[in-house]
């Protein structure tokens, strides 16, 4: 091979010829390096594979600028029950008001989505500008009308609450709350009390 190397009997030895004129000795015995150029291209095609398959999980990890919307629904009565306890006759009382809630929570993502493709279709609000006079005066305004989803989301809460015992209701109190509107400075609206 090039550079007067030839591989001896040993798999990781090579020896040496050029100092002896092409006569093998043993005297001197140089290991073979491990990294040949099949490796180095083995590990670099690894290396490229785990960057292509990285990738698609980086698309869709959510953006930091853009936050998601609230559920369309709140817990199944299964999972509620389950978490507080119900007994058979407290499931059947709180079901009505469960219902309800969860259908006001529908209406108001349908609403959320129906205000956003008309703001998109108008022209849209730009992230990181200053909202026009037009603009501001309608979020003002879905602000209102989610406020108004979420008052009456809480209602159907309360109604939940009151058909509970102490200890449920504490357990309850312990849950997520049924959330229409991002309240809180991240949502823009004021910090829950």
């Amino acid at each position: 091979m090039g550079a007067g190397l030839e591989y001896g009997p040993l798999p990781n030895v090579a020896r040496c010829n050029k100092l002896n004129a092409g006569h093998r000795f043993d005297v001197q015995q140089v290991p073979i390096n491990h990294w040949s150029l099949s490796n180095m291209r083995m590990i670099s095609r690894c290396f490229v594979l785990a960057l292509l398959l990285a990738a698609p999980l980086v698309a869709q990890t959510p953006s930091t600028g853009r936050f998601q919307p609230p559920p369309d629904h709140w817990m199944t009565i299964d999972s509620l029950s389950q978490a507080l306890g119900l007994s058979a006759e407290q499931r059947a009382k709180i079901t009505p008001s469960y219902t309800a809630l969860n259908g006001v929570m529908k209406d108001a993502a349908a609403r959320r989505q129906a205000i956003r493709q008309q703001m998109q279709a108008s022209g849209g609000f730009v992230p990181g500008q200053e909202p026009t006079p037009a603009q501001r005066a309608r979020f003002d305004s879905a602000r209102t009308e989610m406020e108004g989803f979420q008052a009456e989301a809480d209602q159907y809460y309360a109604a939940i609450r009151n058909n509970l015992t102490p200890d449920q209701q504490a357990k309850l109190d312990a849950l997520p709350k049924p959330q229409v509107v991002r309240r809180g400075p991240m949502g823009g609206g004021q910090p829950r009390q």
